[in-house]
């Protein structure tokens, strides 16, 4: 795939999440996910994880790799990415999130979002360990606010 794309037109109105962002320019692009996942060397897999807002932010090397695919600047992905924060009650938080762990790892595919009260969409992922030992982890996002699972195992 070669980047020959002209600037991003002034009157396109940009979604203001990452994950809309991201699949809006790759569709004006006309560009498909495989095709971006191999410009890019990411999986499949992260970038419809990117795309369905399952990561909110991007290590500044993924941002510039994606920007250049994409023919942006980074700025144009930075500035709609989410890193985070831990409330003021992380104890109370850490609780919360450990109670989602569980339900996920029992089946839940839908849970309340602790942050918003709306659905949050779960899966249970499976990788290998260094050892091809498989190990599982699991996968939360909301649907409403900019909510996801970080799990530290």
């Amino acid at each position: 795939m070669r980047n020959i794309f002209g600037p991003i037109p002034k009157s396109l109105s940009l979604a203001p999440t990452l994950a809309g962002r991201l699949q809006q320019i790759r569709e004006y692009r006309d560009i498909s996910r495989e095709d971006l996942s191999q410009a890019v060397r990411f999986t499949t897999q992260r970038i419809d994880d990117l795309e369905s807002g399952l990561e909110t932010w991007l290590s500044a090397t993924d941002r510039q790799v994606l920007a250049k695919a994409l023919g942006v600047e980074p700025k144009i992905l930075q500035e709609v990415e989410h890193k985070p924060n831990l409330p003021q009650n992380a104890g109370r938080r850490k609780e919360v999130i450990e109670d989602m762990v569980t339900a996920i790892f029992n089946g839940a595919n839908e849970l309340e979002c602790p942050d918003c009260g709306n659905i949050a969409q779960c899966s249970l992922r499976t990788g290998f360990d260094l050892n091809d030992k498989e190990i599982f982890f699991p996968k939360a996002f909301c649907l409403k606010c900019p909510f996801v699972l970080i799990w530290e195992g």
